[in-house]
Formats: C-alpha cells, structure tokens, sequence
C-alpha cells in the first residue's frame, strides 16, 4: 500500500494512448524558460525593428530641421522684397521722399537748414 503522504514529485502527461512519466518541477521549470524565451524574442524584434527604422526617423528630423530654415531664410527675403517694393513705391509717386532720400544720400542741405546725424549701431 502507498503511503498518502508521500510526494514522489511526478506528474502524469497522457500522451495519446501512451502514459509519460516526468518530474514535475522539471515541467514547470521548462514552462518557465519558454515563456522567458518568447519575452526575450519579442524584445529582440521590437530592438530589431527600432534599429531598422531609427535612421529614417532620425533623417525625418534633419529634413524637418532643415526645411524650417529654409522658411526662416524665405520670410526673412519676403520681408526684404516687401520693404524695397515700399521704397520702390515711395520713390516713384512721393516727391518729397525722393527729395529728402537724394539730400541725405548726397549729403545737400537746403538754404537755412542743418543737418544732424545720428549713426546707430
């Protein structure tokens, strides 16, 4: 007769027809390792998959990067055509401004009138 408490640390696996005898420690601890072998597989595809695409994010950045001074330089040139097309306007149809913009060039002065510059940094 079999003493009941007695562990013999054996589980029985049905196989079919066939009965399989294993410890079952042994069965818990390759339960264990395979479900660390598939975590660690999964990190190792998501590493890979970051590693593949990392340098076409990284090119995205430079492209953005590059593309926002390319529109700083541009809106500094719209700024620049628009203040000279000011000027261009000013200069064809004001008489005045023409007048004051040649003395000061030319550095005339009407009768009576002085002149003070003032030169900024």
């Amino acid at each position: 007769m079999r003493d009941p408490e007695f562990n013999d640390n054996f589980a029985s696996v049905t196989n079919g027809d066939a009965l399989i005898s294993e410890p079952a420690n042994r069965r818990n601890l390759w339960q264990v390792l395979s479900r660390v072998m598939e975590v660690i597989l999964y990190l190792l595809i998501v590493v890979a998959v970051i590693k593949l695409f990392w340098p076409e994010v990284e090119r995205q950045r430079d492209l953005q990067r590059g593309l926002e001074a390319k529109k700083l330089v541009l809106q500094k040139k719209e700024d620049q055509v628009a203040k000279l097309r000011q000027e261009h306007a000013l200069l064809k149809n004001d008489r005045e401004y023409l007048e004051a913009i040649s003395r000061d060039r030319l550095n005339l002065q009407k009768e009576g009138e002085y002149i003070i510059r003032i030169h900024r940094d």
